[in-house]
């Protein structure tokens, strides 16, 4: 398929590798085309990607920053195509983007991923998807190329992929903090923290995907380089306890995670992955 692709940063460059090596037809733009790879269709507007492109993709730091670029996109992009927008940004936002996308004969999708980096690399990146599921068929093929089908899912109308998404983060955060907490007090107690995990991870109950990944794989071996950056994380807390408010849901347990990632922002900024909330119990 012929595709534009808006964002190639962190998450996008290796987005884009994926869609290339499946053979589509990609149109990159970036403020810095000249710093991308050889060989790269780059251009330097998001209306130059979008132009006769059949699918849209963006991935971007946040709802200014999509509103932006779907108002610029609206501008040339071909009644029919499908705007993927895999940013985690606002629900209400996707909303009335999509309204806005409708009006011109575009269909919106709301598609933001779960893994990381290490998963766009490993193929195993998961999609949750809010938008007309006829849409959604017609950007299968783009979507598989870059990540997993089988963990592809499509949630409900506009905003139910972001709201998925951003419970999900809200969980890891506050998984990474209780369990950086929890393997403290076996630190502390003396004990061997990696027979903790282990015991804990093959067969309890608090056993989690933090517990099992970050901390052995990236904390306790000192890896803190951006998988997922804490600003990010923090932005995507943001949003959730955003949409917490707009449905009436009380979330102290997850506010208190939310202030531990903001005074790690504060310490360590925001660039590094966001296991260095970790340095806070002094791993």
């Amino acid at each position: 398929m012929k595709v534009g692709f808006i964002g190639p940063g962190l998450m996008g460059a290796p987005l884009v590798e994926r869609l290339l090596a499946a053979e589509h037809e990609v149109v990159v733009s970036s403020r810095a085309p000249g710093r991308l790879p050889a060989g790269w269709n780059a251009v330097g507007t998001p209306e130059a990607a979008a132009e006769g492109a059949e699918v849209i993709c963006s991935i971007l730091p946040d709802s200014a920053e999509v509103e932006s670029v779907v108002d610029a996109v609206l501008t040339v992009a071909e009644p029919g195509s499908v705007l993927l927008e895999m940013t985690t940004h606002s629900p209400r936002v996707a909303r009335r983007l999509a309204a806005r996308a409708e009006r011109h004969g575009v269909s919106y999708l709301d598609s933001p991923a779960g893994g990381g980096v290490a998963a766009v690399r490993e193929g195993t990146l998961a999609f949750w998807v809010g938008g007309p599921l006829e849409a959604l068929e017609r950007a299968r093929p783009v979507l598989t190329a870059m990540g997993d089908g089988e963990r592809l899912r499509h949630c409900g109308p506009v905003g139910s992929g972001l709201t998925v998404k951003l419970v999900n983060n809200y969980l890891v955060a506050v998984n990474a903090v209780a369990s950086g907490e929890a393997l403290a007090m076996v630190r502390e107690a003396g004990l061997d923290v990696s027979v903790a995990i282990d015991a804990i991870t093959s067969g309890g109950g608090g056993a989690n995907a933090q517990l099992a990944n970050l901390y052995p794989k990236r904390v306790m071996v000192g890896d803190f380089t951006a998988g997922f950056k804490l600003d990010y994380m923090v932005k995507d807390l943001r949003h959730a306890f955003g949409l917490a408010a707009e449905l009436g849901v009380d979330s102290p347990v997850g506010r208190a995670a939310g202030d531990r990632m903001s005074e790690a922002l504060g310490r360590y900024g925001g660039e590094v992955d966001f296991g260095s909330v970790s340095h806070l119990n002094e791993w």
